[in-house]
């Protein structure tokens, strides 16, 4: 816990000022190749970056009804699902709900043949949430979702 207060309070610093490389006015320890440094604006660069992750949010393009939206859901969940590794196949079903900001609840399983493989469907649902909001065209403040994850084993 200190680690990270430390680490916060560092970058906190280096926000509030320029850095600079440092360039030998005599002997060159970084070797003969190194021609000196320049200027880097922290704050500059901080700016750009959320410039940045601003505009990929606003390109996410905005599901609009409730059919693109379970189109949109198992793709993502799968995306952030990293299968337990089996020498057989399984498939497993997980329930949850999805409320109108996107996040979830009551996220449970609520069919199985591996249950081994259980705990990775679980946290590929909740490592993708919040995920996008429900379309503004549906009317209810929540929906029950649920996805089955298939694994097919590889016969070598």
């Amino acid at each position: 816990m200190k680690k990270n207060l430390v680490l916060l309070s560092i970058l906190g610093l280096m926000m509030s000022v320029s850095a600079f490389e440092y360039t030998p006015k005599t002997s060159n320890p970084f070797g003969s190749k190194y021609t000196g440094g320049k200027a880097i604006d922290v704050k500059q660069n901080l700016s750009q970056t959320q410039k940045n992750v601003q505009n990929q949010q606003s390109e996410m393009r905005e599901i609009k009804t409730l059919a693109e939206y379970f189109r949109y859901l198992p793709a993502e969940v799968h995306r952030h699902w990293t299968p337990y590794k089996a020498e057989t196949d399984y498939e497993i079903a997980v329930q949850f709900v999805v409320h109108r900001d996107g996040s979830i609840s009551g996220t449970k399983i609520v069919g199985t043949n591996y249950p081994a493989a259980n705990t990775a469907v679980l946290n590929a649902v909740k490592s993708g949430a919040p995920y996008q909001p429900l379309p503004k065209s549906y009317v209810n403040d929540s929906v029950k979702a649920q996805i089955i994850l298939e694994y097919h084993a590889k016969n070598d």
